[in-house]
């Protein structure tokens, strides 16, 4: 399965934006995905909607954090995430595509820093390669505010993740190997900033059941674009599921 880690950021935030201490939900949806890589059609995965806040630990979707310092306007955390972003030859359509060497999901760990104001949060992390698949490092710096709107909230966000040149070359880079078994051209990537815009909806159905959706825009830039894995100039991605509040 291949899903965006800039996506996975995105609704981990919006999720995380209106929880309180002590907060753990669970629940299950669905994601429509558009992959920046040529040759997927299957764009429709089943996700986990996981959220746990207390005074010292989170969970927000795919980061567990530990927080080493917060007020009521700053939090500092040392984070522990998983990177889904992955390609699998074996499930692309196209002949070139399944000759490239396979790209794997890693695991990141970094630190993150929170600044709440009356306007809005302001989020700045970055995280490195701790599995060395990609011996990269991915950064984030977005704004976001939660906005309740009769039942609902609502919550605007917008953003730019870095991406090092060792992550952009593992994930979208094509070796020269690649190139003479494939026939694609090698390709060796730079850093890049990929900016994005996303909303996010929660919904109470009932005193413990909550309709969430969120959706996001992103996009690509030149580094990732023109790479010969990669058909597209922009991406979209659409999550809509249930969650039970503990």
């Amino acid at each position: 399965m291949l899903i965006k880690r800039n996506i996975l950021a995105v609704f981990a935030m919006s999720f995380m934006a209106s929880a309180t201490a002590s907060e753990f939900s669970l629940g299950a949806g669905a994601v429509y995905n558009e992959s920046p890589y040529r040759g997927y059609n299957e764009n429709v995965h089943a996700a986990p909607l996981i959220s746990y806040e207390s005074e010292s630990f989170y969970f927000r979707q795919t980061s567990l954090g530990y927080i080493l310092s917060k007020n009521e306007k700053n939090e500092f955390s040392i984070t522990a995430s998983w990177m889904p972003l992955e390609f699998d030859p074996a499930d692309n359509d196209e002949h070139d595509m399944k000759q490239l060497d396979k790209r794997d999901s890693t695991a990141m760990v970094g630190a993150a820093w929170y600044r709440h104001e009356k306007w809005g949060s302001v989020k700045v992390s970055a995280a490195a390669d701790v599995l060395d698949n990609s011996n990269g490092w991915v950064g984030e710096v977005s704004v976001f505010r939660p906005m309740p709107v009769g039942k609902f909230t609502l919550t605007p966000s917008a953003g730019v993740l870095y991406y090092d040149k060792n992550f952009n070359d593992y994930y979208y880079g094509v070796s020269d190997s690649e190139s003479r078994r494939s026939g694609l051209s090698s390709y060796s990537p730079d850093d890049s900033w990929m900016p994005y815009v996303g909303l996010a909806m929660k919904y109470p159905l009932t005193n413990n059941l909550v309709l969430v959706a969120s959706a996001t825009y992103t996009v690509l830039p030149d580094d990732v674009k023109d790479s010969p894995m990669v058909d597209r100039d922009d991406s979209f991605t659409f999550l809509s599921g249930v969650s039970w509040r503990f």
